[in-house]
């Protein structure tokens, strides 16, 4: 456990952080070229002066600026800089190519060297998002290169000791002062790097998170109480919540996974929200493409023809652009102010040479940046013709589009800021230029892509983002302000609109699962009276399943839904709390543990907009006075506090209104007769029998739901079967037995000897009780011979005894 990743590549991250450690900060080793002494203070200091004492703050992105101040460099210094670049990108999320950019940085090289295949591998993984940081690469990659600087001026023996402490080579990072003129005015503009630096070396003590991050997070009042030392090291503060909550869950987890990160970051809740209304609009995939995806595509390709144009200069360019900016007449995008689609085309037919070389600006063919491209256009472009930040980038995006709309989508700034201001994404600076207004745009779209995609929503790319903020935020109308009173306004209990989405997605839940929607409200209606149901019933009636996605459907995410199992040695300490043997440095010994109760309630408590859930699967297998204690008092009086059996004697604990329990038991379990009067009385029960509604009749309808109406026999027969266990009402077979995607008669067949025979042999064990009657084939031919009024091809006395066979 602890703050280092394994996911994915990320052992080749760190394996390549390792490998720098070794190479740069032990000696003055190469990463590319081992065995060659390129991180010496001697190029260092070359690399200072061409790099940081030579500052272009003209036009041009970063590269262009940087190929510029080292040309005329020797072959080292070329590959110290690729190896810098290196360093700086490898755990850099949206970092663009990041191989080629090191590989550019080498070609300048009169000696070509090769970035080895396995440091490339380590380059995958994407750690740390430094978002519109990234674009400030001066700051950062200066900072890098006088951090290493400083760093050999100090002797092997001292730098041996800092790299063993990871405290100590913090103070060492935080301390310098730099001397470059980026840097010189503020000495925190290269704290991001700062924050790689101390996860690359110590990965287990610093977390990928930024300053801004770490401060949210330690600031967090759900995080106020594990804060138990008291200190003003931020990333002290966050390795002692580490601790603390990674023995309360007992497991690993980052601080961006979204169950925790709702914890701490304001915004997140919102992005919840955001996704869950962006799921609504995509999820009728032909519609949504219909409405917003083919008009901006078919923009996108006349604009593309249009460029094309006007780079080589065709007579019909201006006529071209025209019809392509005011896109299709179902789908215009160049709308607001009224009247600025008139004024653009007149703009192309009265200054056709001006206006021909501000579209080859934004057109041109060459590898420039989407920044260089904009700023060159708004040059050219007069603001006599459309004046106002926002409405230019209008403009300038729409021809963007004739590059790659799916890449670069449309922007309107009404629509943008209001999806920034519901989720909780900072807007862009005020006075910002119109390349930062766009290039901050499509951050939040790369954003909300990630966030869609860790609340299960796949987003192709950044137009299907950008389609589903203009239909979130357009309008009077959209989804965004119709939702501003329920997301801004507190209330101690239940709005009818939140009761309302609840019926939606029950109603929902309810034709997936081919029950009906007033058996799940009768659930619902259950829940809000006294906080827990069980579940009851024969095997195979789907009581677990059901449980879990309604839980999941009323919590909105499964990572609000605690699943445990009792069984007969479960305990008390298990379930609630309890010492469990520990080992820490080495020590044997015993540590207090929270059980899945405790963690579900705190989760609960921590997140009181939100309902929680704990589901007990069998939950009449566990000794039940034993394993609930003193929770039996807790579950009838949720709103009374008690002490625990292993807490303090003045640390009270008290079960959460919004904590829900779902109890299942399994009534041909013959250890539901323990289960007392006490719990029954704290639970309501909810019957699953196939012989009553909605589980009755529910494998027909599931059958018949995926196109399997030729297998409508096997109801039949479980039906049948059913009628001669009518004697023992608990011994009935459920429908989820044949509830397979891969039904046949040959899976029938298998289940059918496998599952259900066994379970019938072990109900009746030592009653003098025939199993022929209930073969396959009997069961078969007896339906054959009731619906149809004959038996096809055997008699039912040779099923029988072919069934016989086949038992012994």
């Amino acid at each position: 456990m602890g703050s280092k990743r394994t996911e994915g590549n990320d052992d080749k991250t760190y394996a390549a952080a390792t490998r720098w450690v070794d190479c740069v900060l032990r000696a003055d080793d190469s990463l590319f070229t081992p065995g060659k002494a390129i991180w010496t203070r001697g190029l260092l200091a070359e690399l200072h002066s061409r790099f940081l004492d030579q500052p272009d703050e003209g036009e041009g992105d970063f590269f262009e600026k940087l190929e510029g101040q080292m040309s005329g460099s020797t072959a080292e210094i070329y590959q110290l800089m690729g190896e810098v670049m290196y360093v700086y990108f490898l755990i850099l999320a949206r970092a663009g190519d990041k191989k080629e950019r090191i590989e550019r940085v080498l070609g300048w090289s009169p000696t070509q060297v090769e970035i080895p295949s396995d440091l490339i591998d380590g380059l995958q993984s994407q750690f740390i998002d430094l978002g519109v940081g990234k674009t400030r690469m001066p700051w950062q990659v200066e900072t890098l290169i006088e951090s290493i600087e400083q760093w050999k001026e100090l002797e092997l023996d001292e730098r041996e000791r800092k790299l063993n402490d990871p405290w100590e080579f913090k103070e060492f990072l935080f301390s310098r002062s730099y001397v470059s003129r980026l840097l010189v005015d503020s000495q925190n503009r290269g704290a991001i790097q700062k924050d790689i630096l101390l996860h690359i070396v110590f990965p287990d003590s610093f977390e990928t998170i930024s300053l801004g991050r770490k401060d949210l997070i330690t600031d967090a009042d759900s995080f106020a109480h594990y804060i138990t030392e008291p200190t003003d090291d931020v990333d002290r503060k966050i390795k002692q919540i580490r601790q603390a909550l990674e023995v309360e869950l007992d497991r690993n987890f980052y601080f961006y996974d979204p169950g925790i990160r709702i914890m701490w970051d304001p915004g997140m809740r919102n992005w919840d929200t955001f996704v869950k209304l962006a799921t609504e609009e995509y999820k009728d995939a032909d519609r949504f493409a219909a409405w917003e995806i083919d008009p901006k595509t078919e923009m996108g390709q006349s604009l593309s023809v249009a460029r094309e144009a006007v780079l080589s200069g065709s007579d019909d360019w201006a006529t071209l652009v025209s019809d392509g900016i005011g896109g299709t007449k179902a789908f215009p995008i160049i709308t607001y102010p009224r009247g600025n689609l008139a004024k653009l085309r007149s703009w192309l037919k009265e200054s056709r040479n001006d206006a021909l070389l501000a579209l080859r600006a934004i057109w041109i063919k060459d590898d420039l940046s989407i920044d260089d491209r904009i700023r060159a256009f708004s040059d050219l472009f007069p603001r006599t013709v459309i004046s106002g930040t926002g409405t230019r980038v209008n403009v300038t995006s729409a021809l963007l589009m004739g590059l790659d709309v799916d890449k670069y989508p449309p922007f309107r700034v009404t629509e943008f800021n209001r999806a920034y201001e519901f989720t909780g994404y900072v807007k862009s600076e005020q006075g910002a230029g119109e390349a930062s207004t766009y290039r901050h745009a499509l951050g939040f779209l790369d954003q909300f892509i990630e966030e869609a995609s860790s609340r299960g929503l796949k987003l192709r790319h950044r137009l299907d983002a950008q389609s589903l903020v203009w239909r979130l935020a357009f309008g009077n109308n959209a989804p965004l302000n119709e939702i501003e009173i329920e997301v801004t306004t507190e209330s101690s209990t239940e709005s009818s609109d939140a009761q309302s989405a609840d019926g939606s997605n029950l109603q929902r839940l309810a034709q997936e699962l081919t029950l009906t929607g007033e058996f799940l409200e009768g659930i619902r209606t259950l829940l809000d009276d006294k906080k827990q149901v069980i579940f009851q019933g024969p095997p195979g009636t789907g009581k677990t399943y059901v449980a879990r996605e309604f839980a999941k459907c009323l919590a909105g995410s499964k990572e609000r839904v605690t699943l445990v199992q009792f069984h007969p040695s479960y305990a008390y300490e298990d379930f609630v709390q309890g010492y469990r043997p520990t080992l820490r440095d080495g020590q044997a010994g015993f540590a207090l543990r929270d059980g899945p109760l405790l963690r579900a309630a705190k989760a609960a408590r921590r997140d009181k907009d939100n309902r929680h859930f704990l589901i007990i699967d069998e939950i009449n297998r566990g000794n039940l006075a034993s394993v609930f204690g003193e929770l039996y008092f807790l579950l009838e009086y949720r709103d009374e506090e008690m002490s625990l059996q292993y807490s303090e004697e003045e640390e009270k604990f008290s079960l959460p209104d919004n904590l829900y329990i779902i109890g299942t038991m399994n009534t041909a379990d013959r250890s539901i007769a323990l289960v007392d009067l006490a719990l029954r009385r704290r639970f309501y029960f909810v019957e699953f029998h196939p012989d009553d509604g909605p589980v009755k009749g529910l494998l027909r309808r599931w059958l018949s739901k995926k196109g399997l109406g030729d297998m409508e026999w096997v109801a039949n027969s479980v039906d049948r079967a059913n009628e001669l266990l009518r004697d023992d009402r608990h011994a009935a077979i459920g429908p989820s037995y044949f509830m397979k995607s891969d039904l046949d008669d040959a899976k029938v067949e298998l289940i059918w000897e496998h599952s259900v025979l066994p379970y019938i042999e072990e109900r009746f064990f030592g009653q003098d009780y025939s199993l022929g009657e209930f073969g396959l084939n009997a069961l078969r031919q007896e339906v054959a011979r009731s619906t149809e009024g004959q038996v096809d091809t055997v008699s039912i006395d040779e099923a029988v005894a072919q069934d016989d066979k086949g038992v012994e």
